[in-house]
């Protein structure tokens, strides 16, 4: 082989090593990329961004039923167009466009609940061009039509509804929760406690912070009367009440301070119990007081789960209070569990 030909084969063999090494450059960055949103990018994002977010949130909310462009929202959060969208997506949760359409249709979902206005000119006003796609939009998000939301009133939609990003909702969300949850298959167990009933945090009528402390407080009292009981960790087990059962408000569930025991049938006078099915959950850690447990729960339900893999699963939605729950205390860790499939 002459020297020009070794030299054109040696060039080739270089370029075909540089395109493998550019290759592998390119992987070795998309799986950086990955492990820095595994290991906390976005508590990164929140630290240098909240304010810029806070204001743009802001003028959205000002200016729902007007036209709103990227540019603007963008200008007003002091971020380059492009560097904006990275940065809210990574903060909110949701695209722009997502967050302003379900901020959009949770407004109007108010509208069709609580007033009789048509539903054509809630579309309209909404930012819809017709009925239908105001229909198609309205269910998917909240899973009924807007004419079924009517009849049955805003309360029944109010689960999947999207609440208005505020400074104390981006802060909880950098300090008070995992952002992502650990998936975990839990046992049968059988549970005892006291029961009571509430009505949801996630309702605009909203008691659990009176009545969930004082079944807290009664069981503190007497839970050493239980004698069965597998360790010392308590629990919060929320349970939704059936369609039979007679409620005196739709939002209306049952709560009751327990803890995992082992013969369910030996229960102290007054106390009640109950079995939770083994099935898959995910587990996510709030931080903080009990008492903004409701916003960890309104981002679960409305910004994580819509967007995950999963489902709601029929069981009920725990809370884990073990060693490191200390009632006060910024320090305090609770687990919340979402039954999922």
């Amino acid at each position: 082989m002459g020297a020009a030909a070794r030299g054109i084969d040696l060039s080739l063999t270089v370029n075909h090593g540089l395109n493998i090494f550019a290759q592998n450059i390119k992987y070795l960055r998309r799986e950086f990329a990955m492990m820095c949103l595994k290991i906390g990018f976005y508590r990164m994002v929140f630290m240098g961004y909240m304010q810029n977010i806070q204001r743009a949130v802001d003028l959205i909310e000002s200016r729902l039923d007007d036209e709103l462009t990227v540019d603007s929202i963008a200008r007003a959060a002091g971020l380059s167009r492009w560097h904006f969208q990275v940065v809210f997506r990574a903060v909110v949760g949701d695209t722009l466009k997502e967050y302003i359409r379900k901020r959009r249709l949770t407004l109007a979902a108010v509208a069709v609940g609580e007033t009789n206005r048509r539903l054509l000119d809630i579309a309209l006003a909404a930012g819809f061009e017709s009925h239908e796609a105001f229909t198609r939009a309205f269910k998917a998000m909240f899973g009924k039509t807007p004419k079924a939301c009517r009849a049955a009133g805003i309360k029944s939609v109010m689960l999947r509804h999207k609440p208005k990003i505020t400074n104390t909702y981006l802060n909880h969300l950098y300090r008070g929760i995992t952002m992502q949850p650990t998936i975990k298959n839990f046992e049968k167990m059988h549970v005892v406690g006291l029961g009571g009933r509430f009505i949801s945090a996630i309702s605009p009528e909203a008691n659990n912070l009176r009545i969930i402390p004082k079944l807290w407080s009664n069981y503190a009292k007497r839970c050493g009367e239980i004698k069965s009981r597998v360790s010392l960790v308590n629990l919060g087990v929320t349970i939704c009440l059936e369609e039979k059962d007679i409620k005196s408000h739709p939002d209306e569930m049952l709560y009751i301070a327990c803890t995992h025991v082992r013969n369910p049938n030996e229960h102290p006078e007054g106390m009640t119990s109950a079995t939770i099915p083994a099935g898959k959950y995910a587990l996510f850690t709030h931080r903080g007081p009990v008492e903004n447990i409701g916003q960890t729960i309104n981002y679960l339900y409305a910004s994580w789960l819509p967007k995950s893999d999963y489902t709601l699963r029929k069981a009920p939605h725990l809370e884990i209070y073990d060693e490191r729950f200390k009632p006060k205390s910024p320090e305090s860790e609770i687990d919340v569990c979402v039954p999922i499939k």
